[in-house]
């Protein structure tokens, strides 16, 4: 059984950290993540159960930190490997701590200057483009597609899983474990569906529209094209969540909520 102590051992030993005090993260649905303090800095463990799964884990996040972009660096231990096997059929991987905040809400809808909105949706835009041609063999969407751009999806983009770095003026995203292959505009469709649609805040258009206009940029063609399929896989990805998953009854009436506005205002 995994424990504090166990993890810390482990970590101190294999990886050459000094830890203060490890915290299991509550916000995890999975229950997989803990949270490392170290003298100067934080790191995240994640514990996996699937040796294919970690594999595909860790060389996305090599080609996307490769591609300079805004995510988790993975932390080699001391036999140079980027997860260790701690016990059968688990394994674990040690990430950095991204520096910065998770998106927040205000009293009435998502806490985002349209500065912010401007750069999500570019570093939306640009995890797809340096994803397009990927050789990760990352499992396809599980709805189904149609003909269009593809790329890795990140496939859970809530905002817990989107942070802002103030300081440097920029996004990145963690938690990629559902990550997809598949069209490029289901991403879209579940960020709107996260960030602007709302059990208890309701429906934010301008923000969907500010979104969508910098994801598209000048590319009115595709923005054409890719559009009209946004309220589409919305439904969908929404659908799969609550198929796919024990939640309580307050996160089933949220989803179903976001579902019924979704089907109204998109």
């Amino acid at each position: 059984m995994l424990t504090e102590k166990n993890f810390k051992k482990i970590v101190e030993e294999k990886f050459d950290i000094k830890v203060n005090k490890i915290e299991k993260n509550l916000q995890s649905t999975v229950g997989n993540v803990y949270i490392v303090f170290s003298n100067k800095s934080k790191y995240v463990i994640k514990a996996y159960n699937n040796l294919k799964h970690t594999k595909w884990i860790v060389k996305l996040h090599k080609v996307l930190v490769k591609n300079n972009f805004y995510v988790p660096e993975v932390i080699k231990n001391n036999l140079n490997k980027e997860y260790l096997e701690i016990s059968k059929n688990t394994y674990i991987v040690v990430y950095s701590f991204l520096k910065g905040h998770q998106v927040v809400w205000d009293e009435t809808k998502i806490k985002l200057t349209d500065n912010e909105i401007c750069i999500l949706a570019n570093t939306l835009r640009d995890l797809h483009k340096i994803t397009n041609n990927s050789e990760i063999n990352l499992p396809s969407i599980p709805f189904e597609n149609y003909i269009g751009r593809k790329s890795i999806l990140h496939f859970d983009l809530t905002r817990q899983n989107i942070f802002i770095n103030d300081k440097e003026k920029k996004v990145g995203f963690i938690d990629f474990d559902d990550a997809k292959f598949g069209e490029a505009v289901c991403d879209v469709a579940i960020l709107i569906a996260n960030l602007f649609f709302s059990k208890t805040k309701g429906v934010n258009l301008d923000g969907i529209n500010k979104f969508i206009d910098a994801y598209y940029l000048k590319d009115f063609k595709l923005k054409k094209e890719e559009t009209p399929f946004i309220k589409k896989y919305a439904i969908m990805w929404i659908d799969y969540t609550l198929k796919n998953n024990d939640f309580n009854t307050s996160i089933t009436e949220s989803f179903n909520t976001k579902r019924k506005l979704i089907e109204e205002y998109l």
